[in-house]
């Protein structure tokens, strides 16, 4: 057991391969190992310094010397186990130390970085982080200045910065820093909204942040601000000029989407806001659903609720707006499809041969008898997060909780339709959207945090390049579990098997080919 509460860093000693060094909340500890396994002792801070949490550790260039970084925002010097000094090196804890050749650079919650010598007697240089350093060929834009650093790397004569923000920077030791990549931060991002004239979307995520990105080459970060809840979805106007977000404490409000600044808000509910969509053309009406198992409309010209769509019972999970923004199409938690009129929220019956001759402004719902076949076996309804069809409404793409980007032709009748499948996600995919010309998939993961970008291949281009896709030869194969592996087991003939053709290529000779060498008995 390394020790009785947290320990934020492991460090094995560039010098003594048998020897490493563990810091956490009020220790550090070293290591020997002996026989199959290691013993350690505490660090004895004696009357040169207190007890203190340690939130980073690096050795240095002499052996027997061992570095620590406090949360009071002191470094802490140590022989064998013995502390020797303390030096005041940030405002705050020191979250990531790296040695260097000559000496060390440290980064803490001050969001400064500095260059030290090797004893920590002198401070060569300091960095600090701010939107006024970065240079021209920066991706992006600080979250705020001094964000606190929390990791530290050298790369190519650089260092590398990592920031609580989500921030990658690197600096040049001479004075300028570049911001590499960014993205959300803590919490999970399932807000995601396609621009309806250009190249550009918006996420929002539980991290409180509303986030504006350029998906042309750039892929940069053109504007974020700060919210005060955690929102779950985000939904252009039709001129793109104005961008709803609905927030995690039942509230929405209404931005410019060049300024982010605030139009309007409104909080007529307590559950989240989990879809908003503009109705067609004008953007007249707004509607917005809710974990309360209601849909309210808005009239976004007067700024008033005209309409609440009662009925569902669940949670509501997808909207849409049909082409005339005179339909509504609601989905919720309990599986349910149902229809309400605009404004006033009146629900409508409609046969399933109806449904389908409805032009819809946009799809994004994934129940009802034209998306059946999005669903694998046994799966409940929060498996498919999301879905998006295209204008031409060809093909449906959808995101699901095992972290699947699949593609669809559409209508997905009949249970178990054949798909195309990308992996890219290291988390469920919690949204999808095509952009406006239907030329690029935009996709969000909800705990990897990131956006990804996928350019469509028309046919035509597609054959002569390799995509990184999995098809679904046979839908049992691909989601049919334990029952189709025993049924596919079943139906093996191994005595073929045994004769086919290998598909890897092979090298040598096989073990009944090979010429025995003669044992010494038979000599």
């Amino acid at each position: 057991r390394g020790h009785k509460d947290k320990i934020f860093v492991v460090k094995c000693n560039p010098h003594h391969v048998d020897k490493l060094v563990t810091v956490g909340m009020k220790h550090i500890k070293f290591w020997q190992q002996t026989g199959g396994g290691f013993t350690s002792k505490q660090g004895t801070f004696g009357t040169t310094g207190k007890l203190e949490t340690m939130m980073s550790v690096s050795y240095g260039r002499i052996e027997d010397l061992v570095f620590s970084g406090a949360a009071t925002g002191d470094i802490y010097i140590w022989k064998d186990t013995l502390l020797l000094k303390t030096v005041k090196a940030h405002d705050g804890p020191v979250f990531a130390m790296h040695a260097l050749d000559k000496g060390f650079v440290t980064g803490g919650k001050d969001g400064i970085v500095a260059l030290w010598d090797d004893m920590f007697e002198r401070c060569l240089k300091t960095y600090a982080i701010k939107r006024t350093a970065l240079s021209a060929s920066s991706k992006g834009l600080l979250l705020e200045d001094n964000p606190s650093i929390r990791a530290i790397s050298l790369g190519h004569g650089h260092i590398l910065v990592g920031t609580k923000n989500g921030e990658i920077l690197e600096i040049d030791k001479s004075g300028p820093m570049t911001l590499l990549v960014q993205g959300h931060m803590e919490g999970e991002v399932w807000g995601l909204a396609a621009h309806p004239l250009l190249p550009v979307c918006a996420t929002v995520s539980d991290d409180k942040t509303l986030r504006i990105w350029e998906l042309s080459s750039q892929h940069r970060m053109l504007a974020v601000r700060k919210l005060k809840k955690g929102g779950r979805c985000c939904a252009f106007s039709p001129d793109g000029k104005a961008l709803a977000v609905g927030l995690n404490d039942g509230s929405f409000l209404v931005v410019n989407a060049d300024t982010v600044e605030d139009m309007v808000s409104f909080h007529h509910r307590k559950e989240m806001i989990s879809d908003i969509k503009f109705s067609r053309e004008s953007g007249k009406y707004l509607a917005v659903a809710s974990h309360d198992n209601f849909v309210d409309i808005y009239n976004v010209l007067t700024s008033k609720r005209v309409g609440i769509c009662r009925g569902a019972s669940s949670y509501i999970t997808h909207i849409d707006w049909d082409s005339r923004g005179k339909l509504l199409q609601v989905n919720s938690g309990a599986k349910e499809q149902l229809f309400f009129e605009a404004p006033r929220g009146k629900r409508h019956i409609i046969r399933i041969a109806e449904i389908e001759k409805i032009e819809w402004d946009t799809w994004t719902c994934v129940l009802g008898p034209t998306c059946e076949g999005i669903w694998p076996m046994h799966s409940d309804v929060t498996v498919v997060n999301a879905a998006s069809l295209t204008k031409d409404g060809a093909l449906l793409a959808t995101g699901d909780d095992f972290g699947f980007v699949k593609l669809f032709s559409y209508p997905v009748k009949g249970q178990h339709a054949k798909f195309k499948k990308y992996v890219g996600h290291s988390a469920q995919v919690t949204n999808v959207r095509w952009l406006h010309n239907d030329s690029v998939l935009l996709t969000v993961g909800g705990a990897d945090t990131a956006l990804m970008i996928w350019t469509r291949e028309f046919l035509g281009i597609q054959e002569s390049k390799l995509v990184d896709s999995e098809e679904s030869d046979t839908d049992a194969e691909e989601d049919g579990g334990y029952d189709s592996d025993v049924a596919r087991e079943k139906a093996i003939d191994y005595t073929t098997k045994i004769y086919a053709v290998s598909i890897r290529e092979m090298e040598g000779t096989k073990p009944h080919q090979q010429l025995k060498e003669v044992s010494v008995e038979e000599r």
